[in-house]
């Protein structure tokens, strides 16, 4: 375990951040948090100070100024910013040799598609007057949570799907995908540190299928066969390592179909939608926020990881109103560790972030709940 007397930034301060903050406090590792003046977690840091996010320059005359040992992302646009003030102090962090590949949808099929461990679907940058086979997904090239996502059956719809995916892109460039029909999504939790590349937990998730892919229920652990695991392993670290991605959590999508694997894309930070700070944390034994810190700060070593329990999360939008039976029965059952529902209205959501801000209901227990066994 890290010394109490080590100290950590925290780039960012807004919902990501909690539970790094709390983590490290539970620990005895002081923190100093950078973001907005209003940071929903300013009060929480030991230390916060009022900055620019990418004012790298003012930040990391601040590291120096306070002796800060580690740099932690807490949101996927943070995690750019934390690799190159990482490096620029010579701390552990993912690397940006050759650019920050855990940003740019992109680069990240380009890199991997050097791999033979794992599929891709086809894919180009979008340009102005080239033909494509229907229907393709249409990508913003950085965004986040399904921000900018959208499927295209015709010429019509892409031009219109490109001009929305341009808001969320903050170079104005859009990637076109071939559509992966049918499968089922998962995600990977994983961490890296000190040359380990850990596999942490699987994650079954559930989406609103086309046209916006908005995630509507995360379970975990997923129900996967042993084989299954151990061939997603093998590329789970594969991809880490080809993208730079060795300091820290990762959040990792990708499509099993007809048992081939595809990848989606992978984040440089915990998963969201608390798959991280809640249902990880509950249906295992490991330590997720703990280890993390310790990997900012070079302390990092393998550990073995054990299901404890099962645990899931179902959104309050429209694409869950059959499950309304459920949703009351979590009023009082036992099962329930959260209720974030503030009123009976199933809202449509077009994004996960729509899709949260419906509320949900979290479960914690012995079996997977759902309709057949609440």
């Amino acid at each position: 375990m890290a010394k109490v007397n080590d100290t950590i930034a925290v780039i960012g301060a807004g919902l990501g951040a909690l539970p790094i903050l709390r983590k490290a406090k539970e620990i005895n590792i002081e923190t100093i948090a950078f973001g907005g003046a209003d940071s929903l977690a300013k009060d929480v840091a030991d230390i916060f100070i009022v900055a620019d996010i990418f004012d790298y320059e003012f930040i990391i005359s601040e590291c120096i100024k306070h002796n800060i040992k580690g740099i932690i992302a807490s949101s996927e646009i943070t995690t750019e910013v934390a690799a190159i003030i990482a490096d620029k102090l010579n701390l552990p962090g993912n690397d940006i040799s050759n650019g920050f590949a855990a940003r740019s949808k992109f680069i990240m099929r380009e890199r991997v598609s050097t791999l033979d461990t794992i599929r891709q679907p086809k894919y180009s940058l979008y340009k102005e007057g080239d033909t494509y086979k229907f229907p393709v997904v249409v990508k913003s090239l950085d965004s986040c949570g399904k921000k900018g996502i959208s499927i295209a059956y015709c010429m019509d719809d892409l031009l219109s799907a490109v001009e929305e995916s341009k808001k969320y892109s903050t170079n104005g460039l859009v990637l076109i995908e071939e559509y992966l029909k049918g499968g089922q999504e998962y995600s990977i939790e994983c961490l890296a540190g000190n040359g380990n590349y850990d596999i942490i937990q699987y994650t079954e998730k559930e989406s609103s299928g086309p046209p916006t892919f908005t995630e509507i229920a995360h379970h975990q652990p997923a129900n996967l066969p042993i084989d299954t695991k151990k061939r997603i392993d093998v590329a789970v670290k594969d991809i880490l390592k080809i993208l730079g991605i060795n300091c820290g959590m990762a959040h990792l999508e990708l499509k099993i179909i007809d048992d081939e694997l595809y990848f989606i894309e992978v984040g440089a930070r915990g998963g969201g939608g608390h798959i991280a700070d809640t249902l990880t944390v509950n249906s295992t034994d490991f330590d997720y926020f703990a280890e993390a810190i310790n990997c900012c700060l070079g302390k990092y070593s393998h550990k073995e990881v054990h299901n404890v329990a099962y645990t899931g999360l179902y959104y309050h939008c429209k694409q869950n109103e059959h499950l309304k039976p459920l949703f009351n029965k979590a009023k009082t059952a036992n099962w329930c560790i959260c209720n974030a529902v503030t009123n009976d209205n199933f809202p449509e959501a077009y994004s996960n972030i729509e899709a949260y801000n419906s509320g949900y209901i979290i479960y914690c227990s012995d079996r997977k709940i759902d309709l057949t066994n609440y």
